[in-house]
């Protein structure tokens, strides 16, 4: 039998993640839409999921169940004794405030301990907990989040306009306001790269471009300035697109130097996946209607998307004081 051609020596090293997000049966949020994506990247990724749902809430009808604190702790136990290690951890949705501590307290032991033997764990937390003024977890998981930043073991954070606003307590209304809270959100928590994901330019004072316009803002202690991405708002609704972005965005993170381009790399993924999903179907995505089905992200037929390095956006630098 004739020997395969194949040089093991240029296959590529792959890097691994923890990712606990939610689970979905039929669909792409959370971890559905997530792991494919970071496989492509070349990521080995091991799965905790905070949920198991039939499919996305967005539907109006759904079932499953949601993980309690004590089976995550379990699930981590067994892990743990096995002796897996991990490059970075990626946290999403978690439903509850008890859930939400084992989460915390999981990533924790996995940052200490590689803290312990000279290593380093990349910990991206998108604290998901509502958008446009509208809380989708339970109220007590606010504090929680505060108290995982406030350890100072994560590396980056990527909430919206509305998250943000519920982890400062704290109204955002001008670039102004917008530069004292982020300020404050480095110095209370330590965090190196925060990514803001959406800013609704029809909420501020001072952001051109209306109700069809958001912006991505990225504050890193790395950078001198704030740099802001100008994104044209697409008319439908959409689901997984944060855990999609926030995947993307932990791939070049901790691949690139740059992280205003990093940032650029995965929202031009991003825009790539919504035009096709967008372009697929003939419906508009509205919460509860049955045609949601149509407008699921077309998370496997982008996969040639993942690995391009295209930056659509113009970078828009504004100082940070």
């Amino acid at each position: 039998m004739s020997s395969l051609n194949i040089n093991i020596e240029s296959i590529p090293k792959v890097r691994t993640v923890l990712n606990i997000q939610s689970h979905v049966v039929h669909g792409y949020v959370g971890n559905k839409a997530s792991t494919f994506p970071l496989q492509m990247l070349n990521w080995e990724v091991d799965v905790m999921n905070t949920v198991n749902f039939s499919n996305h809430t967005g539907y109006g009808s759904f079932r499953g169940s949601c993980a309690t604190g004590q089976e995550l702790l379990e699930l981590y136990d067994g892990l743990r004794e096995s002796g897996f290690q991990y490059d970075a951890v990626l946290t999403g949705y978690v439903s509850g405030h008890e859930t939400l501590v084992a989460v915390g307290k999981i990533c924790t032991d996995l940052k200490l301990k590689a803290m312990d033997e000279g290593k380093n764990i990349t910990w991206l937390l998108d604290p998901v907990m509502g958008d446009e003024g509208q809380l989708y977890v339970e109220e007590n998981v606010i504090p929680v989040y505060r108290r995982l930043l406030e350890s100072k073991l994560v590396d980056i954070v990527t909430p919206n306009q509305y998250e943000l606003e519920l982890l400062l307590d704290k109204e955002i209304s001008s670039i102004e306001n917008l530069k004292t809270s982020l300020s404050l959100f480095h110095d209370r928590f330590n965090v190196k790269h925060v990514v803001l994901s959406s800013l609704f330019a029809d909420k501020f004072d001072d952001l051109e471009g209306g109700s069809d316009t958001i912006y991505c803002c990225v504050s890193s202690t790395l950078c001198e300035k704030l740099v802001f991405f100008k994104i044209e708002k697409i008319d439908s609704y959409f689901t997984g697109v944060g855990d999609l972005f926030s995947s993307l965005l932990l791939d070049r993170i901790t691949s690139m130097d740059d992280v205003a381009e990093a940032v650029n790399e995965a929202l031009t993924v991003m825009k790539k996946v919504l035009f096709v999903t967008k372009n697929m179907t003939t419906t508009k995505g509205v919460i509860g209607d049955k045609h949601m089905k149509d407008c699921e992200l077309r998370v496997v037929e982008c996969k040639n998307f993942y690995e391009q390095h295209d930056k659509f956006y113009e970078p828009i630098l504004i100082s940070k004081k």
